[in-house]
């Protein structure tokens, strides 16, 4: 573990989320704005993205990290997460470069804690510069029991389920996917850190961004240094004071209109492809939507929609929207598959990756979720899909509303502060 001994009881912190990626970037701003609630100082450390605009916002300081990420850049990471893209976005020498850059933007700042929401580097970064980190992060736990489309390729295709789905399960955590370049630079610098890939996203201290009552987690796989905190939800950073804004008094126009409403939401981690095939084959149902495109689209080139759909990029609550629609349509990202539980509402998940697709399996254990395919996007079998639950609507929402009571409050930015407060202060 890196050691260093705190100039004071509140020492500035920086915080290093992925700012192309709305949902660590809002988890680190929450967490950042916490801390200074308790007295602390913060800055954020960037290699680009079109968040850094809300943590500007709130006023923090932004300090830019080269190598700075063009859009093609993210746009690549996004495939290397949905596996369009083979190989690792870290060969040695971008790596080399993160980790040089980052550790001299620290010893500059003169911070004392780094705290990132998987910027991967950080795992090099901080602990060559002897600076304790702690990675706040969504546990992947469980094992598949639905083959992931994401993993199906030519030759998977003539293999019995169960044989694809136990290698599968054994071969997920023991993945080493973009470790080689993380293992090699380590040993530069004396780290041992990597063997597999679960172990570029871990700190000295890491916090999971989860309740055990979820994830179903055995307490004896929880390892020293690893607390789980609960769900970091965003809505602070988007709800308006005057709740009678015009957003507000759109969508619920929009409500009274239809008779069942769904809330489609892919994040930003969802492809423009998928979020208009899905536009389409809504468009061709009497249900009314509300689809939330974040960064999917630019704001002068939407596509069309029927009046049974409303667009909006953002919506002042998007917790508080789930509770006022039937269903939710989403990728499975840690934020909305918890924003569907609390809401106690049942979801249709497209997952984007392996980590949404068990997110999006724990939800369908409690009945209350049917996993859909994105790779093999069929509009019929969506469709069938939808109406087979609105015919069934009654078990999965009690099901899903059965979830909702079970689980413990979500304050997991104020969870997180507490733990680093005691990290500062020697007690863990």
């Amino acid at each position: 573990m890196s050691k260093t001994k705190f100039s004071s009881n509140r020492p500035l912190v920086g915080f290093f989320p992925l700012f192309y990626n709305l949902a660590e970037t809002g988890r680190a701003l929450l967490v950042a704005k916490r801390y200074v609630e308790q007295g602390g100082k913060a800055v954020f450390f960037s290699h680009g993205g079109q968040y850094e605009s809300l943590v500007k916002e709130h006023n923090f300081e932004i300090i830019r990290v080269e190598p700075i990420y063009s859009e093609e850049f993210i746009d690549d990471l996004w495939k290397y997460s949905r596996l369009e893209k083979t190989g690792s976005p870290f060969p040695l020498p971008i790596l080399k470069t993160h980790v040089e850059q980052e550790i001299s933007a620290y010893k500059q700042a003169g911070v004392e804690l780094v705290v990132t929401t998987n910027n991967f580097p950080c795992s090099i970064s901080a602990r060559a510069a002897k600076i304790p980190l702690v990675f706040i992060t969504p546990k992947v736990a469980g094992k598949f029991t639905i083959y992931p489309d994401d993993a199906e390729f030519f030759f998977t295709k003539y293999l019995p389920k169960k044989i694809k789905i136990t290698f599968l399960n054994w071969f997920f955590p023991r993945s080493k996917m973009w470790v080689r370049p993380f293992k090699k630079l380590g040993k530069k610098y004396g780290l041992k850190e990597f063997s597999y890939s679960s172990d570029i996203t871990r700190g000295d201290y890491t916090f999971y961004s989860d309740f055990l009552e979820l994830i179903q987690l055995p307490k004896s796989e929880i390892r020293p240094n690893e607390y789980f905190i609960g769900p970091i939800f965003l809505d602070e950073l988007f709800q308006k004071k005057d709740k009678n804004d015009s957003t507000s008094v759109i969508l619920e126009k929009h409500f009274k209109k239809m008779d069942k409403t769904i809330l489609l939401s892919l994040g930003s981690s969802g492809t423009k492809e998928l979020f208009e095939d899905i536009l389409k084959a809504l468009s061709k149902t009497n249900y009314g939507v509300i689809a939330v495109y974040a960064s999917i689209f630019s704001d002068n080139n939407l596509p069309k929609i029927k009046d049974n759909i409303l667009l909006t990029k953002f919506v002042p609550s998007i917790k508080d929207l789930n509770k006022k629609v039937d269903l939710a349509i989403l990728h499975g990202g840690q934020g909305t598959v918890y924003t569907a539980a609390y809401a106690g509402k049942p979801v249709i998940g497209f997952p984007m990756q392996f980590e949404q697709h068990l997110n999006l399996e724990m939800l369908v254990k409690h009945g209350m979720a049917s996993i859909a395919s994105r790779k093999f996007f069929d509009e019929k079998l969506f469709l069938d899909t939808l109406n087979k639950m609105f015919e069934k609507y009654d078990k999965f929402l009690s099901n899903a509303q059965k979830l909702s009571i079970s689980l413990p409050e979500p304050k997991g930015d104020y969870n997180a502060v507490e733990l680093i407060i005691k990290i500062i202060e020697g007690k863990i």
